[in-house]
Formats: C-alpha cells, sequence, structure tokens
C-alpha cells in the first residue's frame, strides 16, 4: 500500500469505524474521531408525544408506525420508530465497511451474511440516536460541519480540497461523506447532552480515587473487546444463559479462534467491526474490577468473562506500559468575545461565526485573536495562553482543548458570560506533581463514569425503540 494512500485511509476509518462505544470503549466525550470540539447544546424543542416500542412490548400497538421515508424506495429490512432502513442504504454501508476492512483489517473480515446483520444493527443504534437528537432540535450549522473538515483534513496533512478530491479518486461521493461525518457530529452532540451533562463529580469521590491512582501508578492497557449483551430487564435465568454464551466464547479463544474474527462475528459492541480494538486506555478510566483483572494479565493473554452493567465483556491484553502518572498540557491560544447581556450574547454569536469563517478562509488566528479577542491577558499576544494544565479552565473549555490536534480550531463554545474560540498549538505529558493529582483524578474518574453511563444509555435506548427487522436473515440468533 502507498504512503500517498494511507491518510485517506486514516481519514475514512473515521467515519465507516464506530461511533462512541457501547462498553469500555471510547471516551465519548472527547470526540477525537470528528476532531471537533464541543459547543453548546441547543435548548430542546417541544416534540410530539410518542411512544416507542421494543419488538417483544406488550404495550406496543398492534400495527406498525407508518414509516416517514417510505416511498420511490427499494425493499424495506427494517422499521425503527417511524422510519425506515432499505436495502440499497445497508447495501451500500456494507459495501463501504467491507472496502475498509479489506485495506485495514483483513483478519476480522466475517462472512458475508455476519456483516450484513452486523452493519445493520449499527445503523438501527445510529438511526435511533438521529431520531433523538431531531426530536431535542441538536442541528450541525455549516460553519461547525466546515470546521470538522477542515481539522479532519489538518489531522491527516491534507488540505480540505485535497481530502475531497482523495475521496473522489477512490469512488467514494462527498455528499454521502459529508453526510455521515454531520450524522456522526450530531450523534456527539447528543451524548453530550443525554449523558455527559448528567455527569457530576464530588470531591470526596475525587479524594478517594486520588489515593487509588496513586496506587495504580502510570498503567495503560492496549486492548480488544467482545461485548455479548444482556437482554432487556433480564430473568435470572436470562442473566445466565447470556454469561454462559460469553464463556463459550471465551473458550473458543482459549483454543485459538482469531480475537478479531469471532469480534466481528458475535461481538454486541460498536467496535465489533474493528476487530474489537479499543485502543490504549488508562487503567484509572476503566471498571475497578476490570482494571484489577487486567492488572495479572500478560501480553496477548484473554481474561475472564467480565460481568458489566448491561452484558459480558471479554478482553485481549494487546500491550500493557507503566510510565511515570503524567498529565496532559495543551499549549493553547484563544478569541474571547464577552456577553454579558441578551443583545450582547447575540452580537458574539454572530462576531464568532465571522471569525469562524475568516478562519476557514485562511486568516491567521493570532491576527484575528488581536483584532477581535476581548481577554486583555491575551489579545495582545496573539490570543496566547501558554501551557494549560488540568484544573486550570472550566471543564467544557478543558475537555474540548483535549479533543484538538495541534493547529485544531474549535467550533465557538459559549461558556458564562464568554464565547470562547480555542485553538490547540501543541500537547505534552508532564509528570503528575502532587499539587496536580486532584485535577488528574477528577478528569479520570470522569471519564470512568462517563463510559459506565454510556454504555447503559445506549442499551436503554435501543430496548426502549420499535424495531423490526423484516428480512429474515438479517435477524441474530436471538432475535
Amino acid at each position: 500500500m502507498s504512503c500517498k494512500r494511507r491518510p485517506l485511509i486514516f481519514a475514512l476509518s473515521l467515519l465507516l469505524g464506530t461511533l462512541p462505544v457501547a462498553g469500555w470503549a471510547s471516551t465519548p466525550f472527547l470526540n477525537r474521531d470528528t476532531l471537533l470540539a464541543q459547543a453548546p447544546v441547543p435548548a430542546a424543542a417541544p416534540a410530539p408525544s410518542t411512544h416507542t416500542y421494543s419488538e417483544n412490548s406488550t404495550l406496543a400497538p398492534m400495527t406498525m408506525p407508518m414509516p416517514g421515508n417510505a416511498v420511490n424506495l427499494d425493499k424495506i429490512v427494517a422499521i425503527v420508530n417511524d422510519n425506515i432502513i432499505t436495502s440499497m442504504q445497508l447495501e451500500q454501508r456494507v459495501s463501504a465497511i467491507s472496502a475498509h476492512l479489506q485495506q485495514s483489517d483483513p483478519d476480522a473480515m466475517p462472512s458475508e451474511d455476519i456483516l450484513r446483520r452486523q452493519v445493520l444493527q449499527q445503523m438501527i443504534l445510529q438511526d435511533i440516536e438521529l431520531q433523538m437528537a431531531q426530536r431535542a432540535n441538536i442541528k450541525v450549522d455549516k460553519g461547525m460541519l466546515d470546521q470538522a473538515i477542515n481539522n479532519l483534513a489538518q489531522a491527516n496533512h491534507m488540505t480540505p480540497g485535497q481530502l475531497r478530491e482523495a475521496l473522489t479518486s477512490q469512488g467514494q461521493s462527498w455528499k454521502s461523506f459529508t453526510k455521515d461525518l454531520k450524522d456522526r457530529i450530531v450523534v456527539d452532540r447528543l451524548m453530550q447532552q443525554e449523558v455527559e451533562s448528567h455527569v457530576h463529580v464530588g470531591p470526596d469521590e475525587v479524594k478517594t480515587f486520588a489515593h487509588q491512582l496513586k496506587e495504580m501508578g502510570g498503567v495503560s492497557f492496549n486492548l480488544q473487546q467482545i461485548f455479548i449483551p444482556l437482554p432487556n430487564n433480564p430473568t435470572p435465568n436470562a442473566i445466565s444463559a447470556t454469561r454462559q454464551r460469553a464463556e463459550q466464547v471465551r473458550d473458543h479463544l482459549i483454543a485459538g479462534e482469531d480475537f478479531s474474527r469471532l469480534a466481528a462475528q458475535v461481538s454486541s459492541g460498536r467496535d465489533a467491526l474493528q476487530g474489537g480494538r479499543i485502543g490504549w486506555v488508562k487503567a484509572g478510566e476503566l471498571p475497578a474490577s476490570v482494571s484489577q483483572s487486567l492488572m495479572s494479565l500478560k501480553t496477548g493473554d484473554i481474561s475472564p468473562v467480565i460481568a458489566g452493567p448491561t452484558g459480558f465483556h471479554i478482553f485481549k491484553l494487546l500491550d500493557k506500559k507503566v510510565e511515570q502518572p503524567t498529565i496532559t498540557e495543551v499549549k493553547a491560544a484563544a478569541i474571547v468575545l464577552r456577553a454579558g447581556s441578551s443583545l450582547q450574547l447575540q452580537e458574539a454569536e454572530a462576531r464568532a461565526q465571522d471569525i469562524q469563517t475568516a478562519l476557514q478562509n485562511g486568516s491567521r488566528f493570532s491576527e484575528l485573536a488581536r483584532n477581535y479577542s476581548q481577554d486583555p491577558n491575551t489579545a495582545a499576544k496573539g490570543g496566547e495562553m501558554g501551557w494549560i494544565a488540568p484544573g486550570q479552565l472550566p471543564d467544557t473549555l478543558e475537555r474540548t482543548l483535549l479533543t484538538l490536534q495541534p493547529g485544531a480550531v474549535s467550533s465557538p463554545i459559549r461558556e458564562g458570560n464568554a464565547i470562547y474560540i480555542l485553538q490547540s498549538q501543541g500537547q505534552r505529558q508532564q509528570p503528575v506533581e502532587e499539587k496536580q493529582i486532584m485535577a488528574a483524578a477528577r478528569m479520570q474518574l470522569f471519564n470512568r463514569i462517563v463510559r459506565e453511563r454510556m454504555e447503559e444509555w445506549q442499551h436503554r435506548i435501543r430496548d426502549s425503540a420499535y424495531v423490526k427487522i423484516l428480512e429474515p436473515s438479517l435477524r441474530g440468533s436471538d432475535a
């Protein structure tokens, strides 16, 4: 594979890969995949009173809901609440993911029937999330989308024009690419609203966790996972049966079956079609039961079956590293627009959009900061804030900075009585000093709780939706 194609494959993997993953497979609030910073979530608009049901619900109406897009389309393969998924939509997604797997991880390629079922399950969950986002009036405007494209291109060492040309040269539709990216950003925003905004970490929790963090040191794991979910409202017998199924999967792994291939075949995690690959995760960001189990493993080992809130997990330890505990510092710059009143807020929002447009057209961040930023401490220095350590900024701004690749710029963020546009100028790992251990503990504990809540939330919304798979071959053995 030539070097010229690698950046493009990486870019495609961001869209063809998973959305934030059920289970402990991602850090949802760190939108590394879109490289787009957090933005304020619009207030939810009143929505019509609707009810959704699982396929086995005794409360479901006798007639199926009428799909809103059931006109002039090909064969319907699934109904999701009041929407449908067609065979054409499914085959287009299967084709794209199959091509991606052939290039990036051929060992993870399952049989065609399993691939179609797995892809359909991902599409169903995404459809549910997008419907929720629509009801909550979560939108992505052109400025946000353009910024995400700019950041994505920059991360792949391209201009937006080069990214578009590269995609087109490999037969990818730019229209489909931008639609998928927009949908992904919308789901990220929904997760911020539904999960992250409800996570609050108290000082006593942080203090206790800081003590645990010192004991763990700087341990990180590179992981793959297989996730076997529990059914909705499981009985003791159903829990036992699900655990037995997970144990059987583990037996196959111990007998030598390829983890990537088996993950693609049987895992219900949204990382399944990536061979269950999670990547590097700090021990402190995993539930205690998981980190304790992984501590005893050697590279290449398979974990025991580990119970989670909504199912059972099996991990493969690809690698482990023990380093001096560090924190991530970001060299940052900011444009700050004050907004003390509602009128000032409207003016600041309009000015922020103008600044964002200027940045996308090639204007230098430092010049715009000197001309427009209203922060007296940084404006004259081109917005430069220096190196920012955890705990120095409000949580929203801190997490936003961590999402940005060096050189990337955030979309406008409202925090208090101001609107911020942030730029990352670099990152570095610094040893954790005693005075910083609390800030590091707070961030890792937040990550841990978000991972757990995300798993529960995705399980809940999937089970509460009306889903009917019409093609028998697309129903799993448990459907």
